[in-house]
């Protein structure tokens, strides 16, 4: 199986990757395992080949078995795919264009891109320059304008970034907020930067927080007499950033437990139709708890620090 994750962060992977990648797309054109290498030589730049690397690249493919070659003293002619080769060409192709891996990836390096945006002073119009930048693609291919339409509207709802919709549809001036900056700095403390899996986004805000009308979402629901909806949704933005910051808090298997079991709680609570104000109290108290455990201390403080702010507003 492919290690797409180190890919990910490998120049020299990623560029092999595409290499085996084309060298599988010629394969299928010319219906043989024989490639000529003339077209990956003559045509590689606007594949997006490093054509003065290709040489060492095929060592490398024919090292881990994907290859086979007989080097001539002109040069390397033609190539054969092997089965092993053609296997991980098809993963790699699957893995890059899976929906769902190039989603989560998408809005990290969104996030992310716009967080450089902001230390460098930059004021984008536009994601065109994100489209062009390396944070563009997701192993090699690059994202489609309406995959980055969609992931920008998530991080919009979620509070992270700042972006106007003018009536044309077309997103602009991009930036990132507060919260959104908050939970970039967060991921880096605990050096899981920039990993695509790393960041789940779901919709708490850390700090300027906006209350909603619970019963919007609960048809016919009746509202709590004893909580109003702004505690209701606080105490949800608590379990929500649990879930968000549990992988790098650093807790113990058991805690790991403890915390999936409490962030489950909060949320069946919260969504209840007459949410509790003991039992609310309870669970944020066990959040506490749990979380004062982990080792890393920049996240330990700000979910404590959430989640104390939340039983002061229930009193």
């Amino acid at each position: 199986m492919l290690d797409l994750e180190s890919a990910a962060k490998s120049p020299s992977k990623l560029r092999q990757l595409r290499l085996l990648g084309e060298i599988y797309r010629e394969s299928q054109d010319w219906d043989r395992r024989q490639v000529p290498t003339a077209g990956l030589y003559n045509e590689g730049h606007p594949w997006g080949l490093d054509v003065s690397a290709l040489r060492s690249d095929f060592n490398a493919l024919m090292s881990a078995g994907w290859i086979y070659f007989e080097a001539s003293a002109g040069g390397i002619d033609e190539v054969l795919i092997t089965q092993e080769g053609i296997d991980a060409a098809e993963e790699f192709q699957k893995g890059r264009s899976n929906p769902r891996q190039r989603a989560s990836a998408l809005r990290v390096a969104l996030l992310n891109w716009l967080y450089d945006q902001y230390l460098s002073g930059e004021e984008p119009k536009d994601f065109a320059p994100f489209k062009a930048s390396a944070e563009g693609k997701y192993l090699g291919l690059g994202y489609r304008d309406e995959e980055i339409s969609r992931a920008a509207k998530s991080l919009l709802d979620k509070g992270y970034i700042q972006v106007w919709s003018p009536v044309s549809g077309n997103l602009s001036s991009p930036r990132i907020t507060a919260n959104g900056i908050d939970i970039v700095e967060l991921t880096e403390s605990a050096d899981e930067a920039r990993k695509p899996e790393g960041m789940t986004v779901n919709n708490f805000n850390i700090r300027d927080s906006h209350s909603m009308n619970f019963a919007l979402n609960s048809p016919g629901a009746v509202q709590s007499n004893a909580l109003t909806a702004e505690q209701i949704d606080e105490a949800r933005k608590v379990g929500n950033l649990l879930r968000d910051v549990k992988p790098v808090l650093g807790l113990s298997d058991d805690r790991l437990e403890e915390a999936d079991q409490v962030i489950a709680e909060l949320e069946e609570e919260t969504a209840s139709v007459e949410p509790k104000v003991g039992r609310l109290k309870t669970l944020l108290f066990k959040v506490i708890e749990v979380a004062a455990t982990g080792t890393a201390q920049s996240a330990v403080q700000v979910v404590t620090s959430m989640a104390q702010s939340a039983i002061d507003g229930i009193g």
